[in-house]
Parts: C-alpha cells; sequence; structure tokens
C-alpha cells in the first residue's frame, strides 16, 4: 500500500497504474486538505469570488445565492461533461486519477476531503469512469475528461 501523502515518485506512480497497487491517504494530506476547505468556505461567506459563489464567463459579475451553490457546482460539472469519441483505457483512467489525486493532496483546491476520498475509493476498487477520449471546453484541454470522472 502506498501512502498519498503530497507528492510520489515515479515507481509508486507505476505501482498504482500499472501494477494497481493499493492507495491510502496520508495524515497530513487530509489535514491540509480539510483545513484548507474551512478556510475557503469561513473566507467565501462575506466575499465574492469567481466560480465559487458567482456565475461564470459574462455571469461572473452576478453573485450566486447561498441556497443554489451546491446547485452551481453540479451544473458546471454537468456543463462540462460534454466529451465525445473513444472511451480512455483503465489504465488511463487510473493514471489521470493518480495525476489529480497528485493536484489535490496538495492542499491548496478547497475542496473536500470526500472528493479525494472517494477517487482513492476508485483506485482501490477499481471503479473507472468513463472518460471519453476527447473534448472541447477550456483551454487546458482537461475540463472535459475530469468533468466526466468527478460526474460518475
Amino acid at each position: 500500500m502506498i501512502l498519498y501523502d503530497s507528492q510520489l515518485d515515479q515507481e509508486e506512480v507505476e505501482r498504482i497504474v500499472f501494477g494497481e497497487e493499493e492507495v491510502r491517504l496520508a495524515d497530513a494530506a487530509r489535514k491540509r486538505i480539510e483545513d484548507c476547505h474551512l478556510f475557503l468556505k469561513d473566507f467565501a461567506r462575506d466575499k465574492v469570488i469567481y466560480g465559487i459563489n458567482t456565475g461564470f464567463g459574462p455571469m461572473a459579475q452576478y453573485r450566486v445565492s447561498e441556497q443554489h451553490l451546491r446547485e452551481l457546482q453540479y451544473n458546471i460539472i454537468r456543463s462540462h461533461a460534454t466529451g465525445a469519441g473513444e472511451p480512455l483505457s483503465d489504465r488511463d483512467v487510473r493514471g489521470a486519477i493518480v495525476a489529480r489525486l497528485g493536484t489535490l493532496v496538495q492542499g491548496l483546491s478547497g475542496i473536500h476531503v470526500s472528493v479525494v476520498e472517494l477517487l482513492i475509493e476508485f483506485l482501490n476498487r477499481k471503479i473507472y469512469p468513463m472518460i471519453p477520449r476527447h473534448g472541447s471546453v477550456g483551454a487546458s484541454g482537461d475540463l472535459v475528461q475530469l468533468a466526466h470522472l468527478r460526474w460518475h
């Protein structure tokens, strides 16, 4: 079992992706993620923060009411989960999950720790969401694939 803290070396990544070795979230990473989430939740309470409590694009100037914030977050994922083409292989999906975890365990994204726990469960239970090979949203080129990863 590999303890996922802040960074994995190449050998650990290969053991997870190719050897399907199980992963556990390190206590230090859990604390960073939880602390950042609590900070953002408190910080955003009386501020306007793009994409957290505002619309997107031309709607960014409008604050979303408290009772609609959860719906806002789900809708942005739904709107991006529009890929096409052949699905990525299970190995590619494992690699995508490991890469996403590498970002999230740094504890700087403001997400709830349950997101990281779910992705680790995907790895450990060999659950591979269907992620289409092609997307068209965003300059980074991975928004569609990441939306499919989270949506499932």
